[in-house]
């Protein structure tokens, strides 16, 4: 007993006595994402899903991104914003904002979907004021395939899921 009293005394007093690193940003510069549509109305698409960095970060991810009405030409993104928490390959926490530029991207048609098959769209928006919890002031970049998946229920094209793959990029 008292030397498990001892071992734990040590500990503590080890665990107090040693400063605490400060949390630097994220290790992974660019993030490979992937994710849901969850939600939109004709000018604002919100996305979530998972990413994995480049050394080795997990995230989870989300953004909701203002644009022109699909079918302008060209559809520039106006505004949003991206968020994402990490974890490092060490166990740390840290998260990334940003807001999306405006004019600063487009959403692009690559196959309008004819006849009610699946619709795909190049989302792309630069990214502003990116900030983690030890950096302010950084940019980014947001480029992803939208993929619309669609099929005809009694005659009508109805789209069922939508599905969102691609990278995003910072300079903390």
């Amino acid at each position: 007993m008292r030397r498990s009293l001892f071992l734990f005394v040590v500990a503590l007093v080890t665990t107090l006595a040693i400063p605490a690193t400060a949390a630097a940003a994220p290790v992974s510069t660019t993030f490979a994402v992937s994710g849901y549509e969850f939600a939109f109305t004709p000018t604002v698409g919100c996305f979530a899903g998972t990413a994995v960095g480049n050394a080795g970060d997990r995230a989870a991810w989300t953004t909701c991104v203002e644009h022109d009405p699909l079918g302008s030409n060209p559809t520039y993104v106006t505004g949003g914003r991206f968020a994402m928490t990490t974890r490092s390959p060490a166990g740390s926490y840290d998260y990334v904002t940003g807001t999306f530029v405006h004019h600063g991207g487009t959403i692009e048609t690559i196959d309008p979907g004819a006849n009610c098959t699946n619709q795909r769209y190049q989302v792309t928006g630069a990214l502003e004021d990116v900030r983690t919890s030890t950096t302010s002031g950084g940019s980014g970049a947001f480029a992803a395939t939208l993929t619309h998946y669609r099929t005809r229920i009694f005659g009508t094209c109805i789209a069922y899921r939508a599905t969102v793959v691609g990278a995003a990029s910072f300079a903390y």
